[in-house]
């Protein structure tokens, strides 16, 4: 009952300490949240370019165009050297008047500047819409087909592939500069704002030594400070971090369907309980040090004057 009733005593000072200081700890939480923002925002993102690496390396896509004056018989006997490759696992045949099916779903709406009868298919080309068992038989494969005679183009989505894993470098670079760099003024910030209820309650505390209360005992309201500044932070944080990556998922779904078939974002369901328990822990972290680093110094100063 001692234990139960010391435990509400402490929350309850910690939490008047907070009400008194709310403008450093409006400070504190909001340092902690950017962090913890930026974080989230960098893990998410990394996580989402890995799906997206993932994607393209399980399915390396090419596409051949070949030259408009290509005959159908050429075509076809591009069409049988494709199939024939070990590396192909599906190919798709485009004829000139695909294409040119295509060329006026994209123009639709436009039929005044093209004005193209069907016969005009013929100025088009035939494609070939080609997937490939592995990845790694990309580049040799697009090299052997530009060389097939008839072909015009190969576009393949090896340079995708390393731009998005440029990216993905880049980030988890960034991930450990921001970890470093923010996680410290978060510390330094929470050190300061518990720091300033120890010097506002200097007397208190030496009047509560005195009367015989432990060392632990008067540490009890600072590190709750520390723990609630973290746990505010974190429940803050995994509220905007969600909402930004709805938004953007959302976005997603409007935009330009070449672009949404190439960054396909999962749902926000299954980072959800790795990230709200990221930040609870890292808030707890940073709570605890930074409280524990803000009376460290008062505590050492009171044991030196005992003795």
């Amino acid at each position: 009952m001692n234990k139960l009733r010391a435990f509400f005593y402490i929350l309850k000072l910690s939490l008047e300490n907070l009400v008194k200081n709310w403008h450093m700890l409006l400070a504190s939480v909001f340092v902690l949240f950017t962090g913890m923002y930026i974080m989230g925002s960098l893990v998410l993102t990394s996580n989402s370019i890995s799906g997206i690496l993932s994607e393209q390396a399980e399915h390396p896509e090419v596409e051949i165009i070949c030259r408009s004056a290509l005959s159908d018989d050429d075509a076809l006997k591009v069409y049988r050297a494709i199939l024939s490759d070990e590396r192909v696992s599906r190919a798709h045949m485009n004829t000139k008047a695909d294409n040119f099916a295509k060329m006026k779903e994209t123009f639709k709406g436009y039929e005044d500047i093209f004005q193209y009868e069907d016969a005009d298919s013929n100025l088009l080309y035939v494609s070939f819409d080609i997937t490939l068992k592995s990845a790694s038989a990309l580049e040799n494969f697009s090299a052997d087909m530009r060389k097939v005679y008839g072909v015009e183009e190969v576009q393949d989505n090896d340079s995708i592939y390393k731009y998005f894993r440029a990216i993905s470098n880049f980030v988890r670079m960034g991930s450990i500069v921001a970890l470093v760099v923010l996680g410290f003024l978060s510390i330094l910030l929470t050190v300061n704002t518990i720091r300033l209820t120890v010097v506002a309650r200097k007397k208190e505390l030496r009047i509560m030594r005195d009367l015989g209360a432990s060392y632990a005992f008067m540490r009890g309201p600072f590190i709750a400070e520390g723990v609630t500044i973290g746990l505010l932070s974190a429940v803050i944080s995994f509220f905007a971090v969600r909402g930004t990556y709805n938004y953007v998922a959302k976005l997603m779904q409007r935009t330009d369907s070449v672009l949404r078939d190439i960054i396909k974002l999962k749902p926000f369901s299954e980072y959800s309980h790795g990230l709200i328990l990221s930040f609870i822990l890292a808030g707890l972290a940073i709570g605890l040090i930074a409280s524990m680093f803000a009376i460290r110094k008062y505590i050492n100063t009171e044991r030196d004057d005992d003795k």
